[in-house]
């Protein structure tokens, strides 16, 4: 009996499509980028294929390196968004080290040392996060039995890792915060874990693209199916 192979063309655009080399029942489109879960083909109408999220592309910001026991994914910080900081934290800081050497050359009194303190403090962390922005990277590390996120060279908060076997579900999720001069929005990745906990695992990406291409690659090496998450951004 002659083998029979199944050709499957894209429902949105036509085109071939080609199966996962880790799922055999999801195939990608070559064209539009679409993906497509099969529901027991055989015998089926085309409606049994179900439509799924494209792949995330990867951004240039996010390198992956791959080890004999463990994979990691590096995202560099750096954006352009931090060089007008940069000129701001320099004009800032440069402003309170002539005050404060006029005012120690000078003789000044005691209150117009103290008085800048809160500034030299706003100073430090402008200063501080700009070094971040321009040096740091993330690393997301996943083994066979841990999954990592820390940050390098410079220290940051957030750093985490979690047992692969607590983790239920991965997805991106959108904030919008409120302020004074209007609205901000970013986005950040969360994990789900098997005891209905929420862990948030990085946050502060200005666009989804970062967090949704993590997330579908963490879900793929983990082997965990792609199904929605109340709260959770698709766009």
């Amino acid at each position: 009996m002659a083998q029979e192979w199944i050709v499957m063309n894209c429902p949105t655009c036509g085109a071939k499509m080609a199966p996962s080399l880790l799922e055999p029942e999801r195939y990608q489109c070559q064209y539009c980028g679409n993906e497509y879960l099969l529901k027991n083909l055989i015998g089926k109408p085309e409606s049994s294929v179900g439509k799924i999220r494209p792949r995330a592309s990867a951004p240039e910001s996010v390198k992956i390196e791959r080890l004999p026991d463990r994979v990691r994914m590096i995202h560099r910080w750096f954006s352009l968004k931090y060089i007008p900081l940069a000129f701001f934290a320099l004009a800032w800081d440069v402003f309170l080290i002539f005050w404060y050497g006029m005012a120690f050359t000078t003789g000044a009194p005691w209150i117009a040392i103290c008085f800048p303190v809160a500034h030299v403090a706003v100073g430090i962390g402008v200063t501080y996060s700009v070094l971040t922005g321009f040096f740091n990277r993330t690393v997301v590390e996943l083994t066979r039995n841990e999954l990592a996120v820390w940050f390098e060279p410079l220290p940051w908060l957030g750093e985490k890792t979690l047992p692969v076997s607590e983790i239920r579900q991965l997805y991106c999720k959108k904030k919008v915060t409120e302020n004074s001069k209007g609205s901000s929005v970013s986005y950040a990745l969360h994990a789900v874990l098997q005891d209905g906990r929420d862990v948030k695992l990085l946050d502060n990406f200005d666009s989804p693209e970062i967090a949704q291409f993590l997330e579908q690659q963490l879900e793929t090496w983990l082997k965990i199916p792609d199904r929605p998450v109340a709260g959770e951004f698709r766009g």
